[in-house]
């Protein structure tokens, strides 16, 4: 059995530890959350073992979920967290999700219940796939996707990293949204989207540019 920590003690940090407890057989004991909470402090009845400190000299090898809804967060962690060498980062994957053989996906993912990945699908490092989310054939994804709850993505659409799509959004086929983008919730994605932006609405129009201009 090998010791897992989740980075993270907020309401999504929550869920995937129930995640975990879903997907486990066995093969990990939960040590607890790493935090800026107090050290000590109980959350759902597991410990805040330290900070990212804690684990940047932790000696022996351990398995790290990074809990972080935040795409561009998620990276700052894991560029720190990388300089420990015995730190791994499995992927978790609900049971109640499906995804196709065909399917590569980078290390550290978390794909949430219900989720579908279809086919000839790639897919970069540390990807969120949130409740009931689809993924359609051939799309290409950077690494640090976020996708939250509702979010369709359809077939051979390309997005860059730290991209996110907020909860019920979706694009049709054969688009792409650029680097940092952010689509917001419920938006409907019909023409190429470039980096450094926010989309809203129904179709989804930019209203925000990478120098936050309105």
């Amino acid at each position: 059995m090998k010791d897992i920590v989740i980075v993270g003690s907020g309401g999504f940090a929550r869920e995937v530890r129930w995640l975990i407890d879903e997907c486990n057989n066995g093969q990990w004991q939960i040590l607890g959350w790493i935090s800026k909470e107090q050290k000590g402090t109980i959350i759902a009845g597991l410990p805040v073992l330290g900070d990212d400190e804690w684990l940047l000299n932790y000696d022996k090898p351990i398995d790290v979920v990074v809990a972080v809804g935040s795409g561009n967060l998620r990276k700052k962690i894991v560029s720190v967290l990388k300089k420990n060498n015995n730190i791994s980062f499995p992927s978790i994957v609900s049971t109640t999700s499906k995804i196709s053989n065909s399917v590569c996906l980078g290390q550290g993912a978390i794909v949430t219940s219900n989720c579908i990945l279809t086919v000839n699908i790639k897919i970069g490092e540390f990807f969120l796939c949130n409740l009931s989310s689809t993924v359609g054939h051939d799309c290409k994804f950077g690494d640090y996707v976020t996708l939250n709850p509702g979010v369709n993505i359809s077939g051979n659409v390309n997005l860059g990293e730290c991209v996110t799509f907020g909860t019920g959004s979706c694009i049709i086929e054969r688009m792409s949204v650029g680097d940092n983008s952010i689509i917001g919730a419920g938006a409907t994605v019909v023409k190429n989207i470039p980096s450094n932006c926010t989309a809203v609405g129904t179709p989804a129009k930019i209203i925000k540019d990478n120098n936050g201009k309105e």
